[in-house]
């Protein structure tokens, strides 16, 4: 988030107020760079959340091609992530359906054989 807002901040930077984004922001935000830096965090967290309050948006070409690949990395980014939870609880899922299938078979064995010292066993071992 940082870097991001880093970057869009330095597109802008070397260019007419006007043609940026900053032409968006009121004067006293553009005085002072710790307020513009804390502009820049909020469209870099407002980008990255998929919010996009519309308040602030690219102006000019340089900006909208960053936002662009901006907006593909958040994207692959929350693709990944969502993809490896769904992988953990798919795989939690898979062992828990093992084990259930393990005690169920050696209790049915207990039942049958009343040899319950090995159906417990074999419970241990599936664990």
């Amino acid at each position: 988030m940082h870097f991001a807002a880093c970057l869009f901040y330095f597109i802008a930077l070397n260019r007419d107020p006007k043609s940026t984004w900053l032409s968006m922001v009121s004067e006293n935000t553009q005085k002072s760079i710790y307020n513009r830096y804390v502009t820049s965090i909020y469209w870099s967290i407002t980008t990255l959340t998929t919010v996009g309050y519309g308040d602030l948006h690219p102006v000019n070409t340089k900006e909208m091609v960053f936002d662009i690949f901006y907006m593909m990395f958040n994207l692959g980014l929350t693709a990944y992530l969502i993809g490896n939870m769904t992988n953990l609880i798919v795989q939690g899922t898979s062992r828990t359906r093992t084990y259930v299938s393990c005690y169920q078979l050696n209790l049915k064995h207990c039942f049958l054989s009343s040899i319950c010292w090995s159906a417990l066993w074999k419970v241990n071992v599936c664990i």
